[in-house]
């Protein structure tokens, strides 16, 4: 985090080759970022970073989490939240904008669907490595006693409930004046694009379909790896 906050400051000898590559970005970031948006990454970043640790300290511990209290920490494990500063990096958006509560509902929404996404996906292969304990398809499954194909229709019928909810707050989006309307539909038509693209890369890639990926997406058929 400091190679973030003080990027004109030289990392210590012998320190993992990271904390430069942090340092370089947070110094470029300067060139074309707005200080808000720098101020805002570099928070949720934060965010992030600590939630990673909690991530993995419920690993450690076996713990599966409430179903709720699973999307608290999601929203910040999926890392979502400081990219979504990427859409506004250059448009200098006010505090206010972030503080309404129609604007924050959109980001964890939009954050929800994503995490959603992720885990359906990613299921398959973390069950596999018995890495799947931070996923809401094992924490479904544990808390209501669903199996595996219930699980997945509960998680897709709440992700087809967020796109409403997320549809209708778009048209709920209150006026900033005229010049700020501009940029947070800007910010807001990103969000909406982002759950879209994310959907599309976790097909696109090979990262938890191998080279079949394209082939599931039309099928929605996936073969259960052995653990």
């Amino acid at each position: 985090m400091e190679a973030l906050q003080d990027p004109k400051k030289s990392r210590p000898p012998g320190e993992c080759v990271i904390g430069e590559v942090v340092r370089q970005f947070s110094e470029i970031s300067m060139k074309c970022a707005t200080e808000s948006a720098r101020r805002r990454f570099i928070a949720k970043f934060d965010l992030y970073t600590a939630a990673v640790v909690q991530e993995a300290h419920d690993r450690a511990e076996n713990h599966i989490r409430g179903i709720d209290d699973y999307f608290l920490v999601r929203r910040e494990t999926v890392g979502a939240i400081p990219s979504f500063v990427l859409l506004h990096f250059e448009l200098d958006l006010p505090d206010e904008v972030f503080e309404d509560p129609v604007i924050q509902r959109l980001e964890n929404t939009t954050t929800d669907m994503i995490s959603l996404c992720n885990d359906m996906c990613s299921y398959n292969v973390e069950q596999a490595h018995g890495n799947d304990g931070h996923n809401i398809i094992t924490i479904v499954m544990h808390h209501m006693q669903l199996d595996l194909r219930e699980a997945m229709r509960w998680a897709g019928d709440y992700h087809s409930r967020l796109e409403k909810s997320f549809l209708a707050d778009v048209e709920t989006v209150p006026s900033f004046g005229e010049e700020l309307d501009v940029k947070v539909r800007r910010y807001v038509d990103g969000l909406g694009n982002w759950i879209r693209a994310n959907q599309c890369w976790h097909f696109e890639t090979t990262r938890y379909f191998g080279a079949n990926g394209l082939e599931i997406q039309e099928s929605r058929r996936v073969v259960l790896l052995p653990r």
